[in-house]
């Protein structure tokens, strides 16, 4: 099971700190900050160009503390204390980016993969990944993308190193080359292919072009402390803020990309691991089957997606129609007390018309009975309104009714042409969805209709969502009686599984 907060321990403390660091040193206002001092920066070496141009003097010492800077002075404090305090701290860090991000408290434990879920979803929807996929194929789209960002980074990084970066750097990689193992110095010198292998040669060699995998390999065999890391995390901060908006989703991303690295794995269902998965080669010829075989259900399929749509505005109708009655019920009873009250003014109407009240009292008799009268008349005229769209309602209702079993007698006249194969095909994906799940179970009905709703790529996708369920359900919450999980099968479109007590009752 992926789950966050128990991943971290794989991290060394040294990584907890950076983590915790960052989360404490960059933030909106920082990075506002960082952009008025670099502004600064280069206003005084304007200014001290003008000023060497006249002599030969430069008139400004402009220093600054960078945010870079911050974020190691804090790293350094952090060394004081213990792991299970960095432990406590990172937690805090996290409960604290769920909070901005949704403007609300986790009251939950911070162990629950249910938390991970909303950690991963944070960061995922930084980088436009789709929400409704599964939780472990969205932590590995993250760290994907997350290198890539990092890689870039790190590429610009090289590239623009300042004389005096320059210089560390390189006493930095001579350190890292010097402890280098003799294979790992061999690997290295294949890879990347320097004209000379010592630090000044590799900058060069990865400087040349952006190759991928070289500045991977560069980093993995030299480590990051080489090549002053520090300033290419900050870099990927800092340039993807504006798309992420917020600080929090880049630093919880960055989190799970250590992590995923650490892990050494993938956390997604990979095609051989699904009940209908198989080699590339083989999926390609059950795509193209699939393919064959929907071509043939054209008509099927297109009344089968008008049954589904029908069925949804069917649900829509009757929560309207549940909601108009409770709001006309609502309106009568302001009708009834309203007429209530009235009946009891009318029963005194002799006394005023006789003029046996004093006028004063007189005057506020009928502004009573006038407002009762008008809390009668507006309560009558919205319940009017509202019965008669309730009326419409009904009939569309019951319009829609007919239109589904209409369509439905169309369907099953399809299927008597097609009844064969489709069977076939249904009693294989049963067959093979009832061997690989355990905890899952399926209602028989519904897998002829797997078969004409989806395509095998689709499938693929819904048995991704499905594996996942099985082997973590507890991203899920099926402890609740009925849920309706969406499911990503292919771009602007998801699969809803309906399921109650590990029951799978219907997908559509």
């Amino acid at each position: 099971m992926a789950n966050i907060v128990k991943l971290m321990n794989l991290l060394d403390d040294n990584e907890i700190r950076m983590q915790i660091a960052l989360f404490d040193g960059v933030n909106m206002s920082s990075v506002a900050k960082e952009a008025g001092k670099r502004i600064l920066s280069g206003l005084a070496d304007v200014a001290n160009a003008f000023s060497e141009t006249f002599t030969s003097k430069q008139v400004i010492n402009y220093k600054y503390k960078t945010s870079s800077d911050e974020v190691m002075d804090r790293y350094v404090e952090l060394s004081k204390i213990s792991r299970k305090e960095l432990m406590e701290d990172m937690y805090k860090k996290l409960l604290q980016a769920y909070k901005e991000i949704n403007g609300k408290e986790y009251e939950g434990d911070v162990e629950s993969p249910i938390f991970t879920k909303a950690l991963v979803d944070i960061a995922a929807y930084g980088f436009n990944i789709n929400l409704y996929k599964p939780v472990g194929s969205k932590i590995d789209e993250i760290a994907a993308n997350y290198e890539k960002l990092l890689i870039n980074a790190f590429y610009s990084h090289l590239q623009n190193l300042s004389e005096d970066d320059l210089k560390e750097t390189i006493k930095l990689l001579d350190r890292a080359l010097a402890r280098l193992s003799l294979e790992n110095k061999r690997k290295l010198q294949e890879a990347i292919m320097p004209t000379a292998f010592n630090a000044k040669g590799i900058i060069l060699a990865l400087r040349k072009r952006k190759d991928v995998e070289k500045l991977k390999l560069s980093l993995e065999l030299l480590g990051e402390d080489a090549f002053k890391f520090l300033d290419v995390d900050l870099s990927v901060v800092f340039q993807t803020i504006r798309g992420l908006g917020r600080v929090s989703r880049i630093l919880i991303a960055r989190l799970i990309f250590k992590l995923s690295r650490s892990s050494g794995r993938k956390f997604s269902y990979g095609n051989e691991r699904l009940p209908s998965g198989a080699s590339d080669t083989i999926l390609e010829e059950e795509k193209e089957k699939d393919r064959l075989f929907r071509e043939s259900l054209k008509g099927e399929i297109t009344v089968q997606k008008r049954i589904d749509e029908l069925e949804k505005k069917r649900d829509s109708l009757e929560a309207t129609a549940l909601k108009l009655d409770e709001e006309i019920k609502e309106v009568m009873e302001g009708f009834y007390e309203a007429k209530e009250e009235f009946d009891l003014l009318d029963a005194k109407k002799a006394d005023y018309l006789e003029k046996k009240r004093p006028q004063p009292e007189t005057k506020i008799y009928y502004n009573k009975v006038n407002e009762t009268k008008r809390k009668m008349d507006r309560s009558s005229d919205i319940a009017e309104k509202k019965s008669n769209k309730l009326l419409q309602t009904k009939e569309q209702i019951e319009e829609n009714k007919k239109n589904i079993d209409l369509e439905k007698e169309t369907l099953a006249g399809l299927k008597k042409k097609s009844f064969s194969e489709l069977s076939l095909r249904a009693d294989e994906l049963m067959g093979k969805w009832s061997k690989r799940f355990n905890k899952l179970k399926f209602d028989p009905s519904i897998f002829q209709n797997l078969i004409i709703r989806f395509s095998f790529e689709e499938r693929l996708e819904i048995e991704r969502m499905l594996l996942e369920i099985e082997q973590e359900d507890n991203y899920y919450d099926l402890s609740l009686e009925e849920r309706e999980i969406k499911v990503y099968i292919s771009i602007r479109e998801y699969a809803t599984i309906k399921i109650e007590n590990f029951l799978c009752k219907d997908i559509i």
